[in-house]
């Protein structure tokens, strides 16, 4: 969501035996393992999110990153390992390797929920949880009834900042909190993915294909592009997504200038105005605002 992209500088490591030559320090060792494995380098990055001018990523180690300064103030991680994280309004929130959920930014609506979770989602002021089991549980800001989820069992979820949704354990979609827009009545059929935004929310059906209901306002927030997807990522009134090939696409009320940087990424993050995108290589690339230092990520 910024006029300008940055990219996230690789460190080169000259080897001065064997003529080994140039390497970079995020450089994968090949230990003969998979495919994946071999690029899972400790300093590099698996997973970005964003939110309200930050953006946090996760490391292969676990550890997390926050950049930006958020409405109020920067976002300073806990302490520990993580598997998993997810930003929205001025508050991120993650997945422990004990399984319990951890936030921080603001946290006005209270903590989350205890217990044992494999997923988290933070909405604009509350945050919603996959248990092991399948079920979910949320906490913070109820007005519209977006904390308090429905029964059954769910594989994935996405909190936006008046409803969430989830897709349940047969691929179809469930929405509760806010339907002022019609974010809250899903589009029939199977869903792979699912992310909610402010007044709307986006799918990746078990075809690729991205479908999208709630406000459009002209701009067409609700109007997704043509292609196959794997996931994707939205805020405020804009949604970008990972395309099978690797390639990032966004849509919406966009106000920067400039798109994603070329390449291939294996995750993408959308904050309020500017997104952020972890290449194939580890790096994090980052576009659209940066008025405070959301799209300037880390170097390791």
């Amino acid at each position: 969501m910024r006029p300008r992209s940055v990219g996230f500088g690789l460190a080169l490591l000259v080897a001065a035996m064997g003529g080994c030559g140039t390497r970079s320090v995020l450089d994968p060792i090949d230990d003969g393992g998979s495919d994946a494995s071999r690029h899972r380098h400790p300093l590099a990055f698996k997973q970005v999110t964003a939110g309200n001018h930050f953006s946090c990523a996760l490391r292969y180690d676990g550890r997390v990153s926050c950049w930006g300064r958020g409405l109020y103030g920067p976002l300073v991680p806990p302490p520990g390992k993580f598997i998993q994280i997810d930003g929205g309004g001025s508050q991120a929130c993650g997945v422990t390797t004990d399984g319990t959920v951890s936030c921080w930014g603001r946290q006005d609506d209270g903590p989350p929920a205890a217990g044992s979770f494999r997923e988290v989602s933070a909405g604009g002021a509350h945050g919603c949880g996959i248990r092991h089991g399948g079920t979910v549980a949320c906490w913070g800001w109820n007005a519209y009834g977006q904390a308090s989820p429905p029964g059954g069992t769910f594989r994935q979820l996405s909190a936006g900042r008046y409803q969430t949704c989830g897709v349940r354990t047969n691929g179809a979609v469930a929405c509760w909190g806010q339907n002022m827009f019609g974010q809250g009545t899903p589009a029939t059929g199977t869903f792979r993915s699912i992310t909610a935004g402010q007044h709307h929310v986006c799918g990746v059906r078990s075809s690729g294909a991205v479908v999208c209901w709630g406000w459009d306002s002209g701009a067409g927030v609700s109007t997704p592009p043509g292609g196959s997807f794997t996931s994707l990522s939205t805020d405020y009134k804009h949604t970008c997504g990972l395309k099978s090939d690797g390639t990032v696409a966004c849509w919406g009320a966009i106000f920067y200038t400039n798109g994603p940087p070329a390449g291939r990424y294996t995750s993408v993050g959308v904050g309020l105005d500017h997104a952020c995108g972890v290449r194939s290589d580890g790096t994090v690339a980052c576009w659209g605002e940066n008025t405070k230092g959301e799209a300037t990520p880390p170097t390791p």
